[in-house]
């Protein structure tokens, strides 16, 4: 196991008008505030803009439940994420657990980024300052098991990682925390900011990353996970807050 320890969360709701378009619906325990929309240019519909997750440092219970729009059984995967961490040592941004795999999926931010896939764990050292926004995307591919770091849109280096596996379907995603399914608890939380999570199943371009880490119009979203698409539901005081990453 790569981590063990922790809080079960408990649900809370940060009063905001609700969107039409609100992916967290039919969750008791999330609401999203209505952002300001955006013209875009040549014509095309506005859109708007979906809020940032903010996980308090004086909450420790904090945690998104995400039901992704596919089964997490891949052979390939990209991750991309904005944040903004509070120094607070290894923090988790995304954990997929199973019944049979505590940490079938993880990926940590801290002084390294650490990347844990069916209980194996690689890391990649970390040299920027995580008290500013900072783009990841984090990519694996099953037949060589290589996994490779991209830090504001350059290659951050690469690792080798569970050449010919397959994550396995059925387990259960979060953001923010790292689960522990033989003791029912979590830990290693994450304190600050978080928004543009997506996660798909294949490794994307290095010019589609770029453009990501650049925030070019006509964003990419995950097939698996999908920011402002994909159903999540907020527990233990995250509050939502304007996503400021790509000012």
């Amino acid at each position: 196991m790569c981590h063990q320890g922790g809080q079960t969360p408990t649900g809370r709701c940060h009063p905001a008008h609700q969107c039409s378009w609100n992916p967290f619906a039919g969750s008791d325990s999330s609401c999203v505030p209505c952002a300001p929309c955006q013209q875009l240019s040549g014509g095309a519909s506005p859109v708007c803009d979906f809020p940032a997750f903010y996980f308090p440092v004086e909450n420790i219970e904090s945690v998104v439940e995400v039901h992704p729009l596919r089964a997490v059984s891949l052979r390939a995967f990209t991750l991309c994420f904005w944040s903004r961490a509070q120094p607070s040592g290894t923090q988790t941004i995304l954990s997929y657990s199973t019944g049979d795999s505590a940490h079938e999926l993880l990926v940590t931010v801290g002084t390294e980024l650490g990347l844990c896939l069916g209980g194996h764990w690689v890391s990649f050292p970390l040299q920027h300052q995580q008290q500013q926004w900072l783009h990841h995307c984090v990519t694996w591919v099953s037949p060589s098991g290589t996994a490779s770091l991209w830090l504001n849109g350059a290659p951050g280096g690469a690792r080798s990682v569970q050449r010919g596996y397959i994550t396995q379907p059925g387990g259960t995603l979060l953001l923010g925390k790292d689960r522990d399914t033989l003791l029912g608890t979590f830990s290693n939380g994450f304190v600050g900011w978080l928004a543009q999570v997506n996660l798909w199943s294949r490794v994307l371009s290095a010019a589609e990353i770029r453009a990501l880490a650049l925030c070019r119009a006509g964003q990419l979203h995950g097939d698996v996970v999908a920011w402002g698409q994909t159903p999540m539901a907020l527990l233990g005081g995250v509050l939502l807050e304007p996503d400021s990453s790509c000012q």
